[in-house]
């Protein structure tokens, strides 16, 4: 879901929260699904699932949401088993649970969560059926289902301390006659000052405007980031789990930072990251990548990744195989920034971010690439043409792309890979760029199909081939 639906076809069906909502609960079902693909060994249980999630883009793109659900659920089952899920199987995995914020204050005294089916089950309801949940270290709950929907309350003492900031998970567990059968998490982060408004992310704005450069990475990931905040103090569901205390208090240390002149994005400091990247007169949001042990005068490579229409930043960071680029990177100590694009593909300023990125981190000018998925693989296309020269090799996955005439030249001698699903329907467009590519004079190109693979899953089968060939024009 996370990136075969645009939010605003969602949005036209469903209340705001609603589409939220149903994005956040898809993309948890795709990715237990990626997970599962990502340590099945097994060929032939790989064999039995594509053959089902074959349906999934299809129910995504008809709005068929609870049936796209009970496919990545049927199709994660096949993985490990030849045989349907039983009744008890399917009940336990229809169930969801929609806390009803995810923004704790330090006053809350408790949090109702509510339980519902993503999917209707036509099998009667096991009458052992419960659910289990827990949050943090506190005592967990469990509540038989009796009917549907049914809310659960689960008392929250007040924490220690003033100025409370913790991220917390909720773990939720299907249980049947007292076995676990589904088990899925939820984060739930405790804020202090969270409440009508969170009137503190607006003070901390303000002292950012102060303290940082008008121009910094630093001011404007503090704009979105505290819109974000606000968002989430207000009830908004993303389509990802934002650890909410840590992004606060990462703000607080670029103000503090800020007002000695230092800077908080720099390439000593390893992990995972949230950034805007300012560009004119907007700003992009991206998740970055820094691998541990970088030296600021040994320059290593940047991979730049381009998500599909309806995903984030986010999407190849959790999806695409669980995060499988994030490993690889990590692996080969190389750097991974994933843009935002537009909704429909708009045009993302690749250039001007990694020109900005590399002002704080050791890029190597020699060794950027940038791989894209679907809507993301003709962003792909885009960029190497817009900024030619600026790439060392270039991917694009599950999609096609146009080749102009009059910047074709940029695939003159660039490794480009081209990779697409036999069961993807984006086939024809991938052998079609394919074409394109040849028929314009690229001497690099590999094309290859493979085999029963299908939209969802080319990402993941795809990424060691691709990073076959960046590794090969790293060395160069």
């Amino acid at each position: 879901m996370r990136f075969a639906l645009s939010l605003v076809a969602l949005v036209a069906l469903h209340t705001a929260a609603e589409a939220q909502t149903v994005r956040f609960e898809l993309g948890q079902r795709l990715r237990a699904f990626e997970v599962a693909w990502d340590t099945t060994t097994d060929p032939a249980g790989k064999k039995r699932a594509l053959k089902i999630v074959e349906k999934v883009t299809n129910q995504f793109f008809s709005f068929q949401l609870g049936e796209a659900g009970r496919t990545l659920d049927d199709a994660r089952h096949a993985l490990t088993s030849d045989k349907p899920r039983t009744a008890e199987q399917q009940w336990a995995d229809s169930l969801y649970a929609e806390p009803e914020t995810r923004l704790l204050d330090a006053g809350a005294k408790e949090l109702k969560v509510k339980i519902q089916t993503f999917y209707p089950v036509k099998a009667d309801k096991p009458k052992e059926l419960a659910v289990k949940l827990t949050l943090g270290s506190l005592p967990p709950v469990t509540t038989p289902i009796e009917k549907l929907p049914a809310t659960v309350t689960l008392k929250v003492p007040a924490p220690p301390g003033v100025n409370v900031t913790a991220d917390l998970v909720l773990t939720v567990e299907a249980l049947v006659a007292d076995k676990p059968a589904t088990v899925r998490t939820i984060g739930v982060s405790w804020l202090t000052g969270s409440s009508d408004g969170f009137p503190a992310a607006a003070k901390l704005l303000d002292a950012g405007k102060e303290a940082l450069a008008k121009d910094s990475l630093e001011l404007a990931t503090l704009r979105d980031r505290v819109e974000l905040l606000k968002d989430l103090a207000g009830g908004t569901v993303f389509e990802t789990d934002y650890p909410a205390a840590k992004l606060f208090t990462e703000a607080q240390e670029m103000v503090a930072l800020g007002k000695d002149k230092k800077p908080f994005f720099t390439a000593d400091r390893a992990g995972q990251f949230w950034l805007s990247v300012p560009h004119e007169k907007t700003r992009t949001a991206c998740r970055l990548f820094v691998p541990k042990g970088l030296d600021a005068k040994k320059p290593v490579p940047l991979v730049v990744a381009l998500h599909g229409a309806g995903g984030s930043e986010n999407l190849f960071f959790e999806g695409y195989g669980a995060g499988h680029i994030v490993k690889l990177c990590e692996q080969r100590g190389w750097l991974l920034v994933t843009p935002r694009l537009g909704l429909f593909g708009s045009p993302v300023p690749v250039g001007p971010i990694i020109d900005k990125l590399a002002d704080r981190y050791p890029i190597d000018p020699k060794a950027v690439f940038v791989v894209g998925h679907s809507m993301g693989a003709a962003a792909t296309i885009e960029a190497v043409q817009k900024y030619p020269g600026q790439f060392a090799a270039a991917a694009a996955l599950g999609g096609g792309g146009r080749v102009k005439k009059e910047t074709a030249t940029a695939f003159a001698m660039l490794p480009t890979v081209v990779g697409v699903g036999t069961a993807d329907f984006a086939l024809a467009g991938a052998r079609a760029l394919n074409k394109s590519l040849t028929d314009a004079g690229a001497k690099a190109v590999t094309f290859k199909e493979y085999d029963g693979v299908e939209h969802m899953v080319i990402v993941r089968e795809a990424l060691p081939d691709v990073f076959a060939a960046f590794d090969k024009a790293a060395k160069k």
